[in-house]
């Protein structure tokens, strides 16, 4: 019974995303955009690392606008009061969310890869590809539950505006749009301390074939657990608010 709730939930969620391309379709082709005007060219290594800066800032993108956005914007609608009413709502409506998520990377993390093969010459091979798609997948989890908490503590007016000051400062300031090494000084020890920061590490760790470096891995569940309990206390804080 318990499973079938959360299959239920999961193709509810998949359903009602896939049924508007026009939603849906500029967040997976803005990503590519990015990349070919900023991040396509060049060969051996260096091609590597930017494609693998973009995949993550495409897949992070997806959680912010795919469901933080989404959120705020559902919590006005009849069927999403509906779905609150049901017992035991939270975990169904978060797994959900974030099985959907996990479908909506691998398209992004994928089109950014393949934009990035027929542009550049990067040196990788097809394990490392299939690595950075793996860590894609672990790497948007904190993401998720962040944009998540974004959807239950702001409203949809404010949604867009709070997604964009969260998701574009920390993709500068995690390095994804230019190496860490190359921030200025204040910046750059201001990094060590964001989550794009340390789901960079990681990519390009596995682009370098380093082994996975254990302190970023350490930092981004860290951040899981944090952005978890502020999801979970914006979504009690809405019921309460809405249902009391």
């Amino acid at each position: 019974m318990i499973a079938h709730r959360y299959k239920l939930a999961i193709a509810t969620q998949l359903k009602s995303l896939f049924r508007l391309p026009a939603y849906w379709v500029p967040i997976l082709l803005f990503p590519v955009m990015l990349f070919a005007m900023f991040g396509a060219g060049g060969s051996g290594i260096s091609a590597s690392y930017r494609m693998a800066s973009f995949v993550i800032y495409g897949v992070i993108g997806v959680a912010f606008f795919q469901f933080g956005v989404a959120i705020a914007q559902d919590r006005e609608s009849n069927w999403e009061r509906y779905r609150r009413t049901l017992p035991n709502a939270f975990g169904p409506l978060m797994v959900s969310r974030l099985v959907s998520a996990l479908v909506f990377v691998i398209q992004t993390a994928g089109l950014v890869i393949a934009a990035a093969l027929f542009l550049s010459d990067p040196a990788i091979s097809p394990g490392k590809i299939i690595a950075l798609l793996l860590a894609s997948l672990l790497i948007v989890i904190p993401f998720t539950l962040l944009s998540i908490a974004l959807g239950y503590w702001t409203n949809s007016r404010s949604a867009v505006a709070v997604a964009n000051l969260l998701y574009l400062p920390l993709a500068y300031l995690g390095g994804l749009w230019m190496p860490p090494d190359r921030l200025p000084e204040g910046i750059a020890s201001l990094s060590q301390f964001t989550p794009t920061r340390h789901a960079g590490e990681i990519g390009w760790a596995i682009i370098g074939a380093r082994q996975l470096p254990a302190v970023s891995v350490i930092w981004l569940i860290g951040f899981t657990l944090i952005f978890a309990a502020l999801a979970y206390w914006g979504y009690q804080r809405d019921q309460r608010k809405r249902f009391a």
